[in-house]
């Protein structure tokens, strides 16, 4: 039997990649909430294909949208 694991991580990171990358294009038209949503998919492509580092970057990236434009109101 072929060992894929190798090539599910690329196709994890891939796609990743990709929804960071959508993510961004929502982000400069003001969707925040469609950017956020991205970016939570993005995360688990990463965690599946097992890209820590991009795991962390993205995790960052979220909490600092969502703690910009989505403020609670104590």
């Amino acid at each position: 039997m072929v060992d894929t694991s190798k090539q599910w991580d690329e196709f994890y990171k891939k796609k990743g990649d990709y929804l960071v990358e959508l993510s961004q294009n929502h982000f400069m038209n003001k969707e925040y909430r469609k950017c956020l949503e991205l970016l939570n998919q993005a995360y688990t492509m990463y965690k599946k294909g097992i890209c820590n580092e991009d795991m962390e970057k993205t995790k960052k990236r979220f909490n600092e949208i969502k703690q910009t434009h989505f403020k609670k109101n104590d």
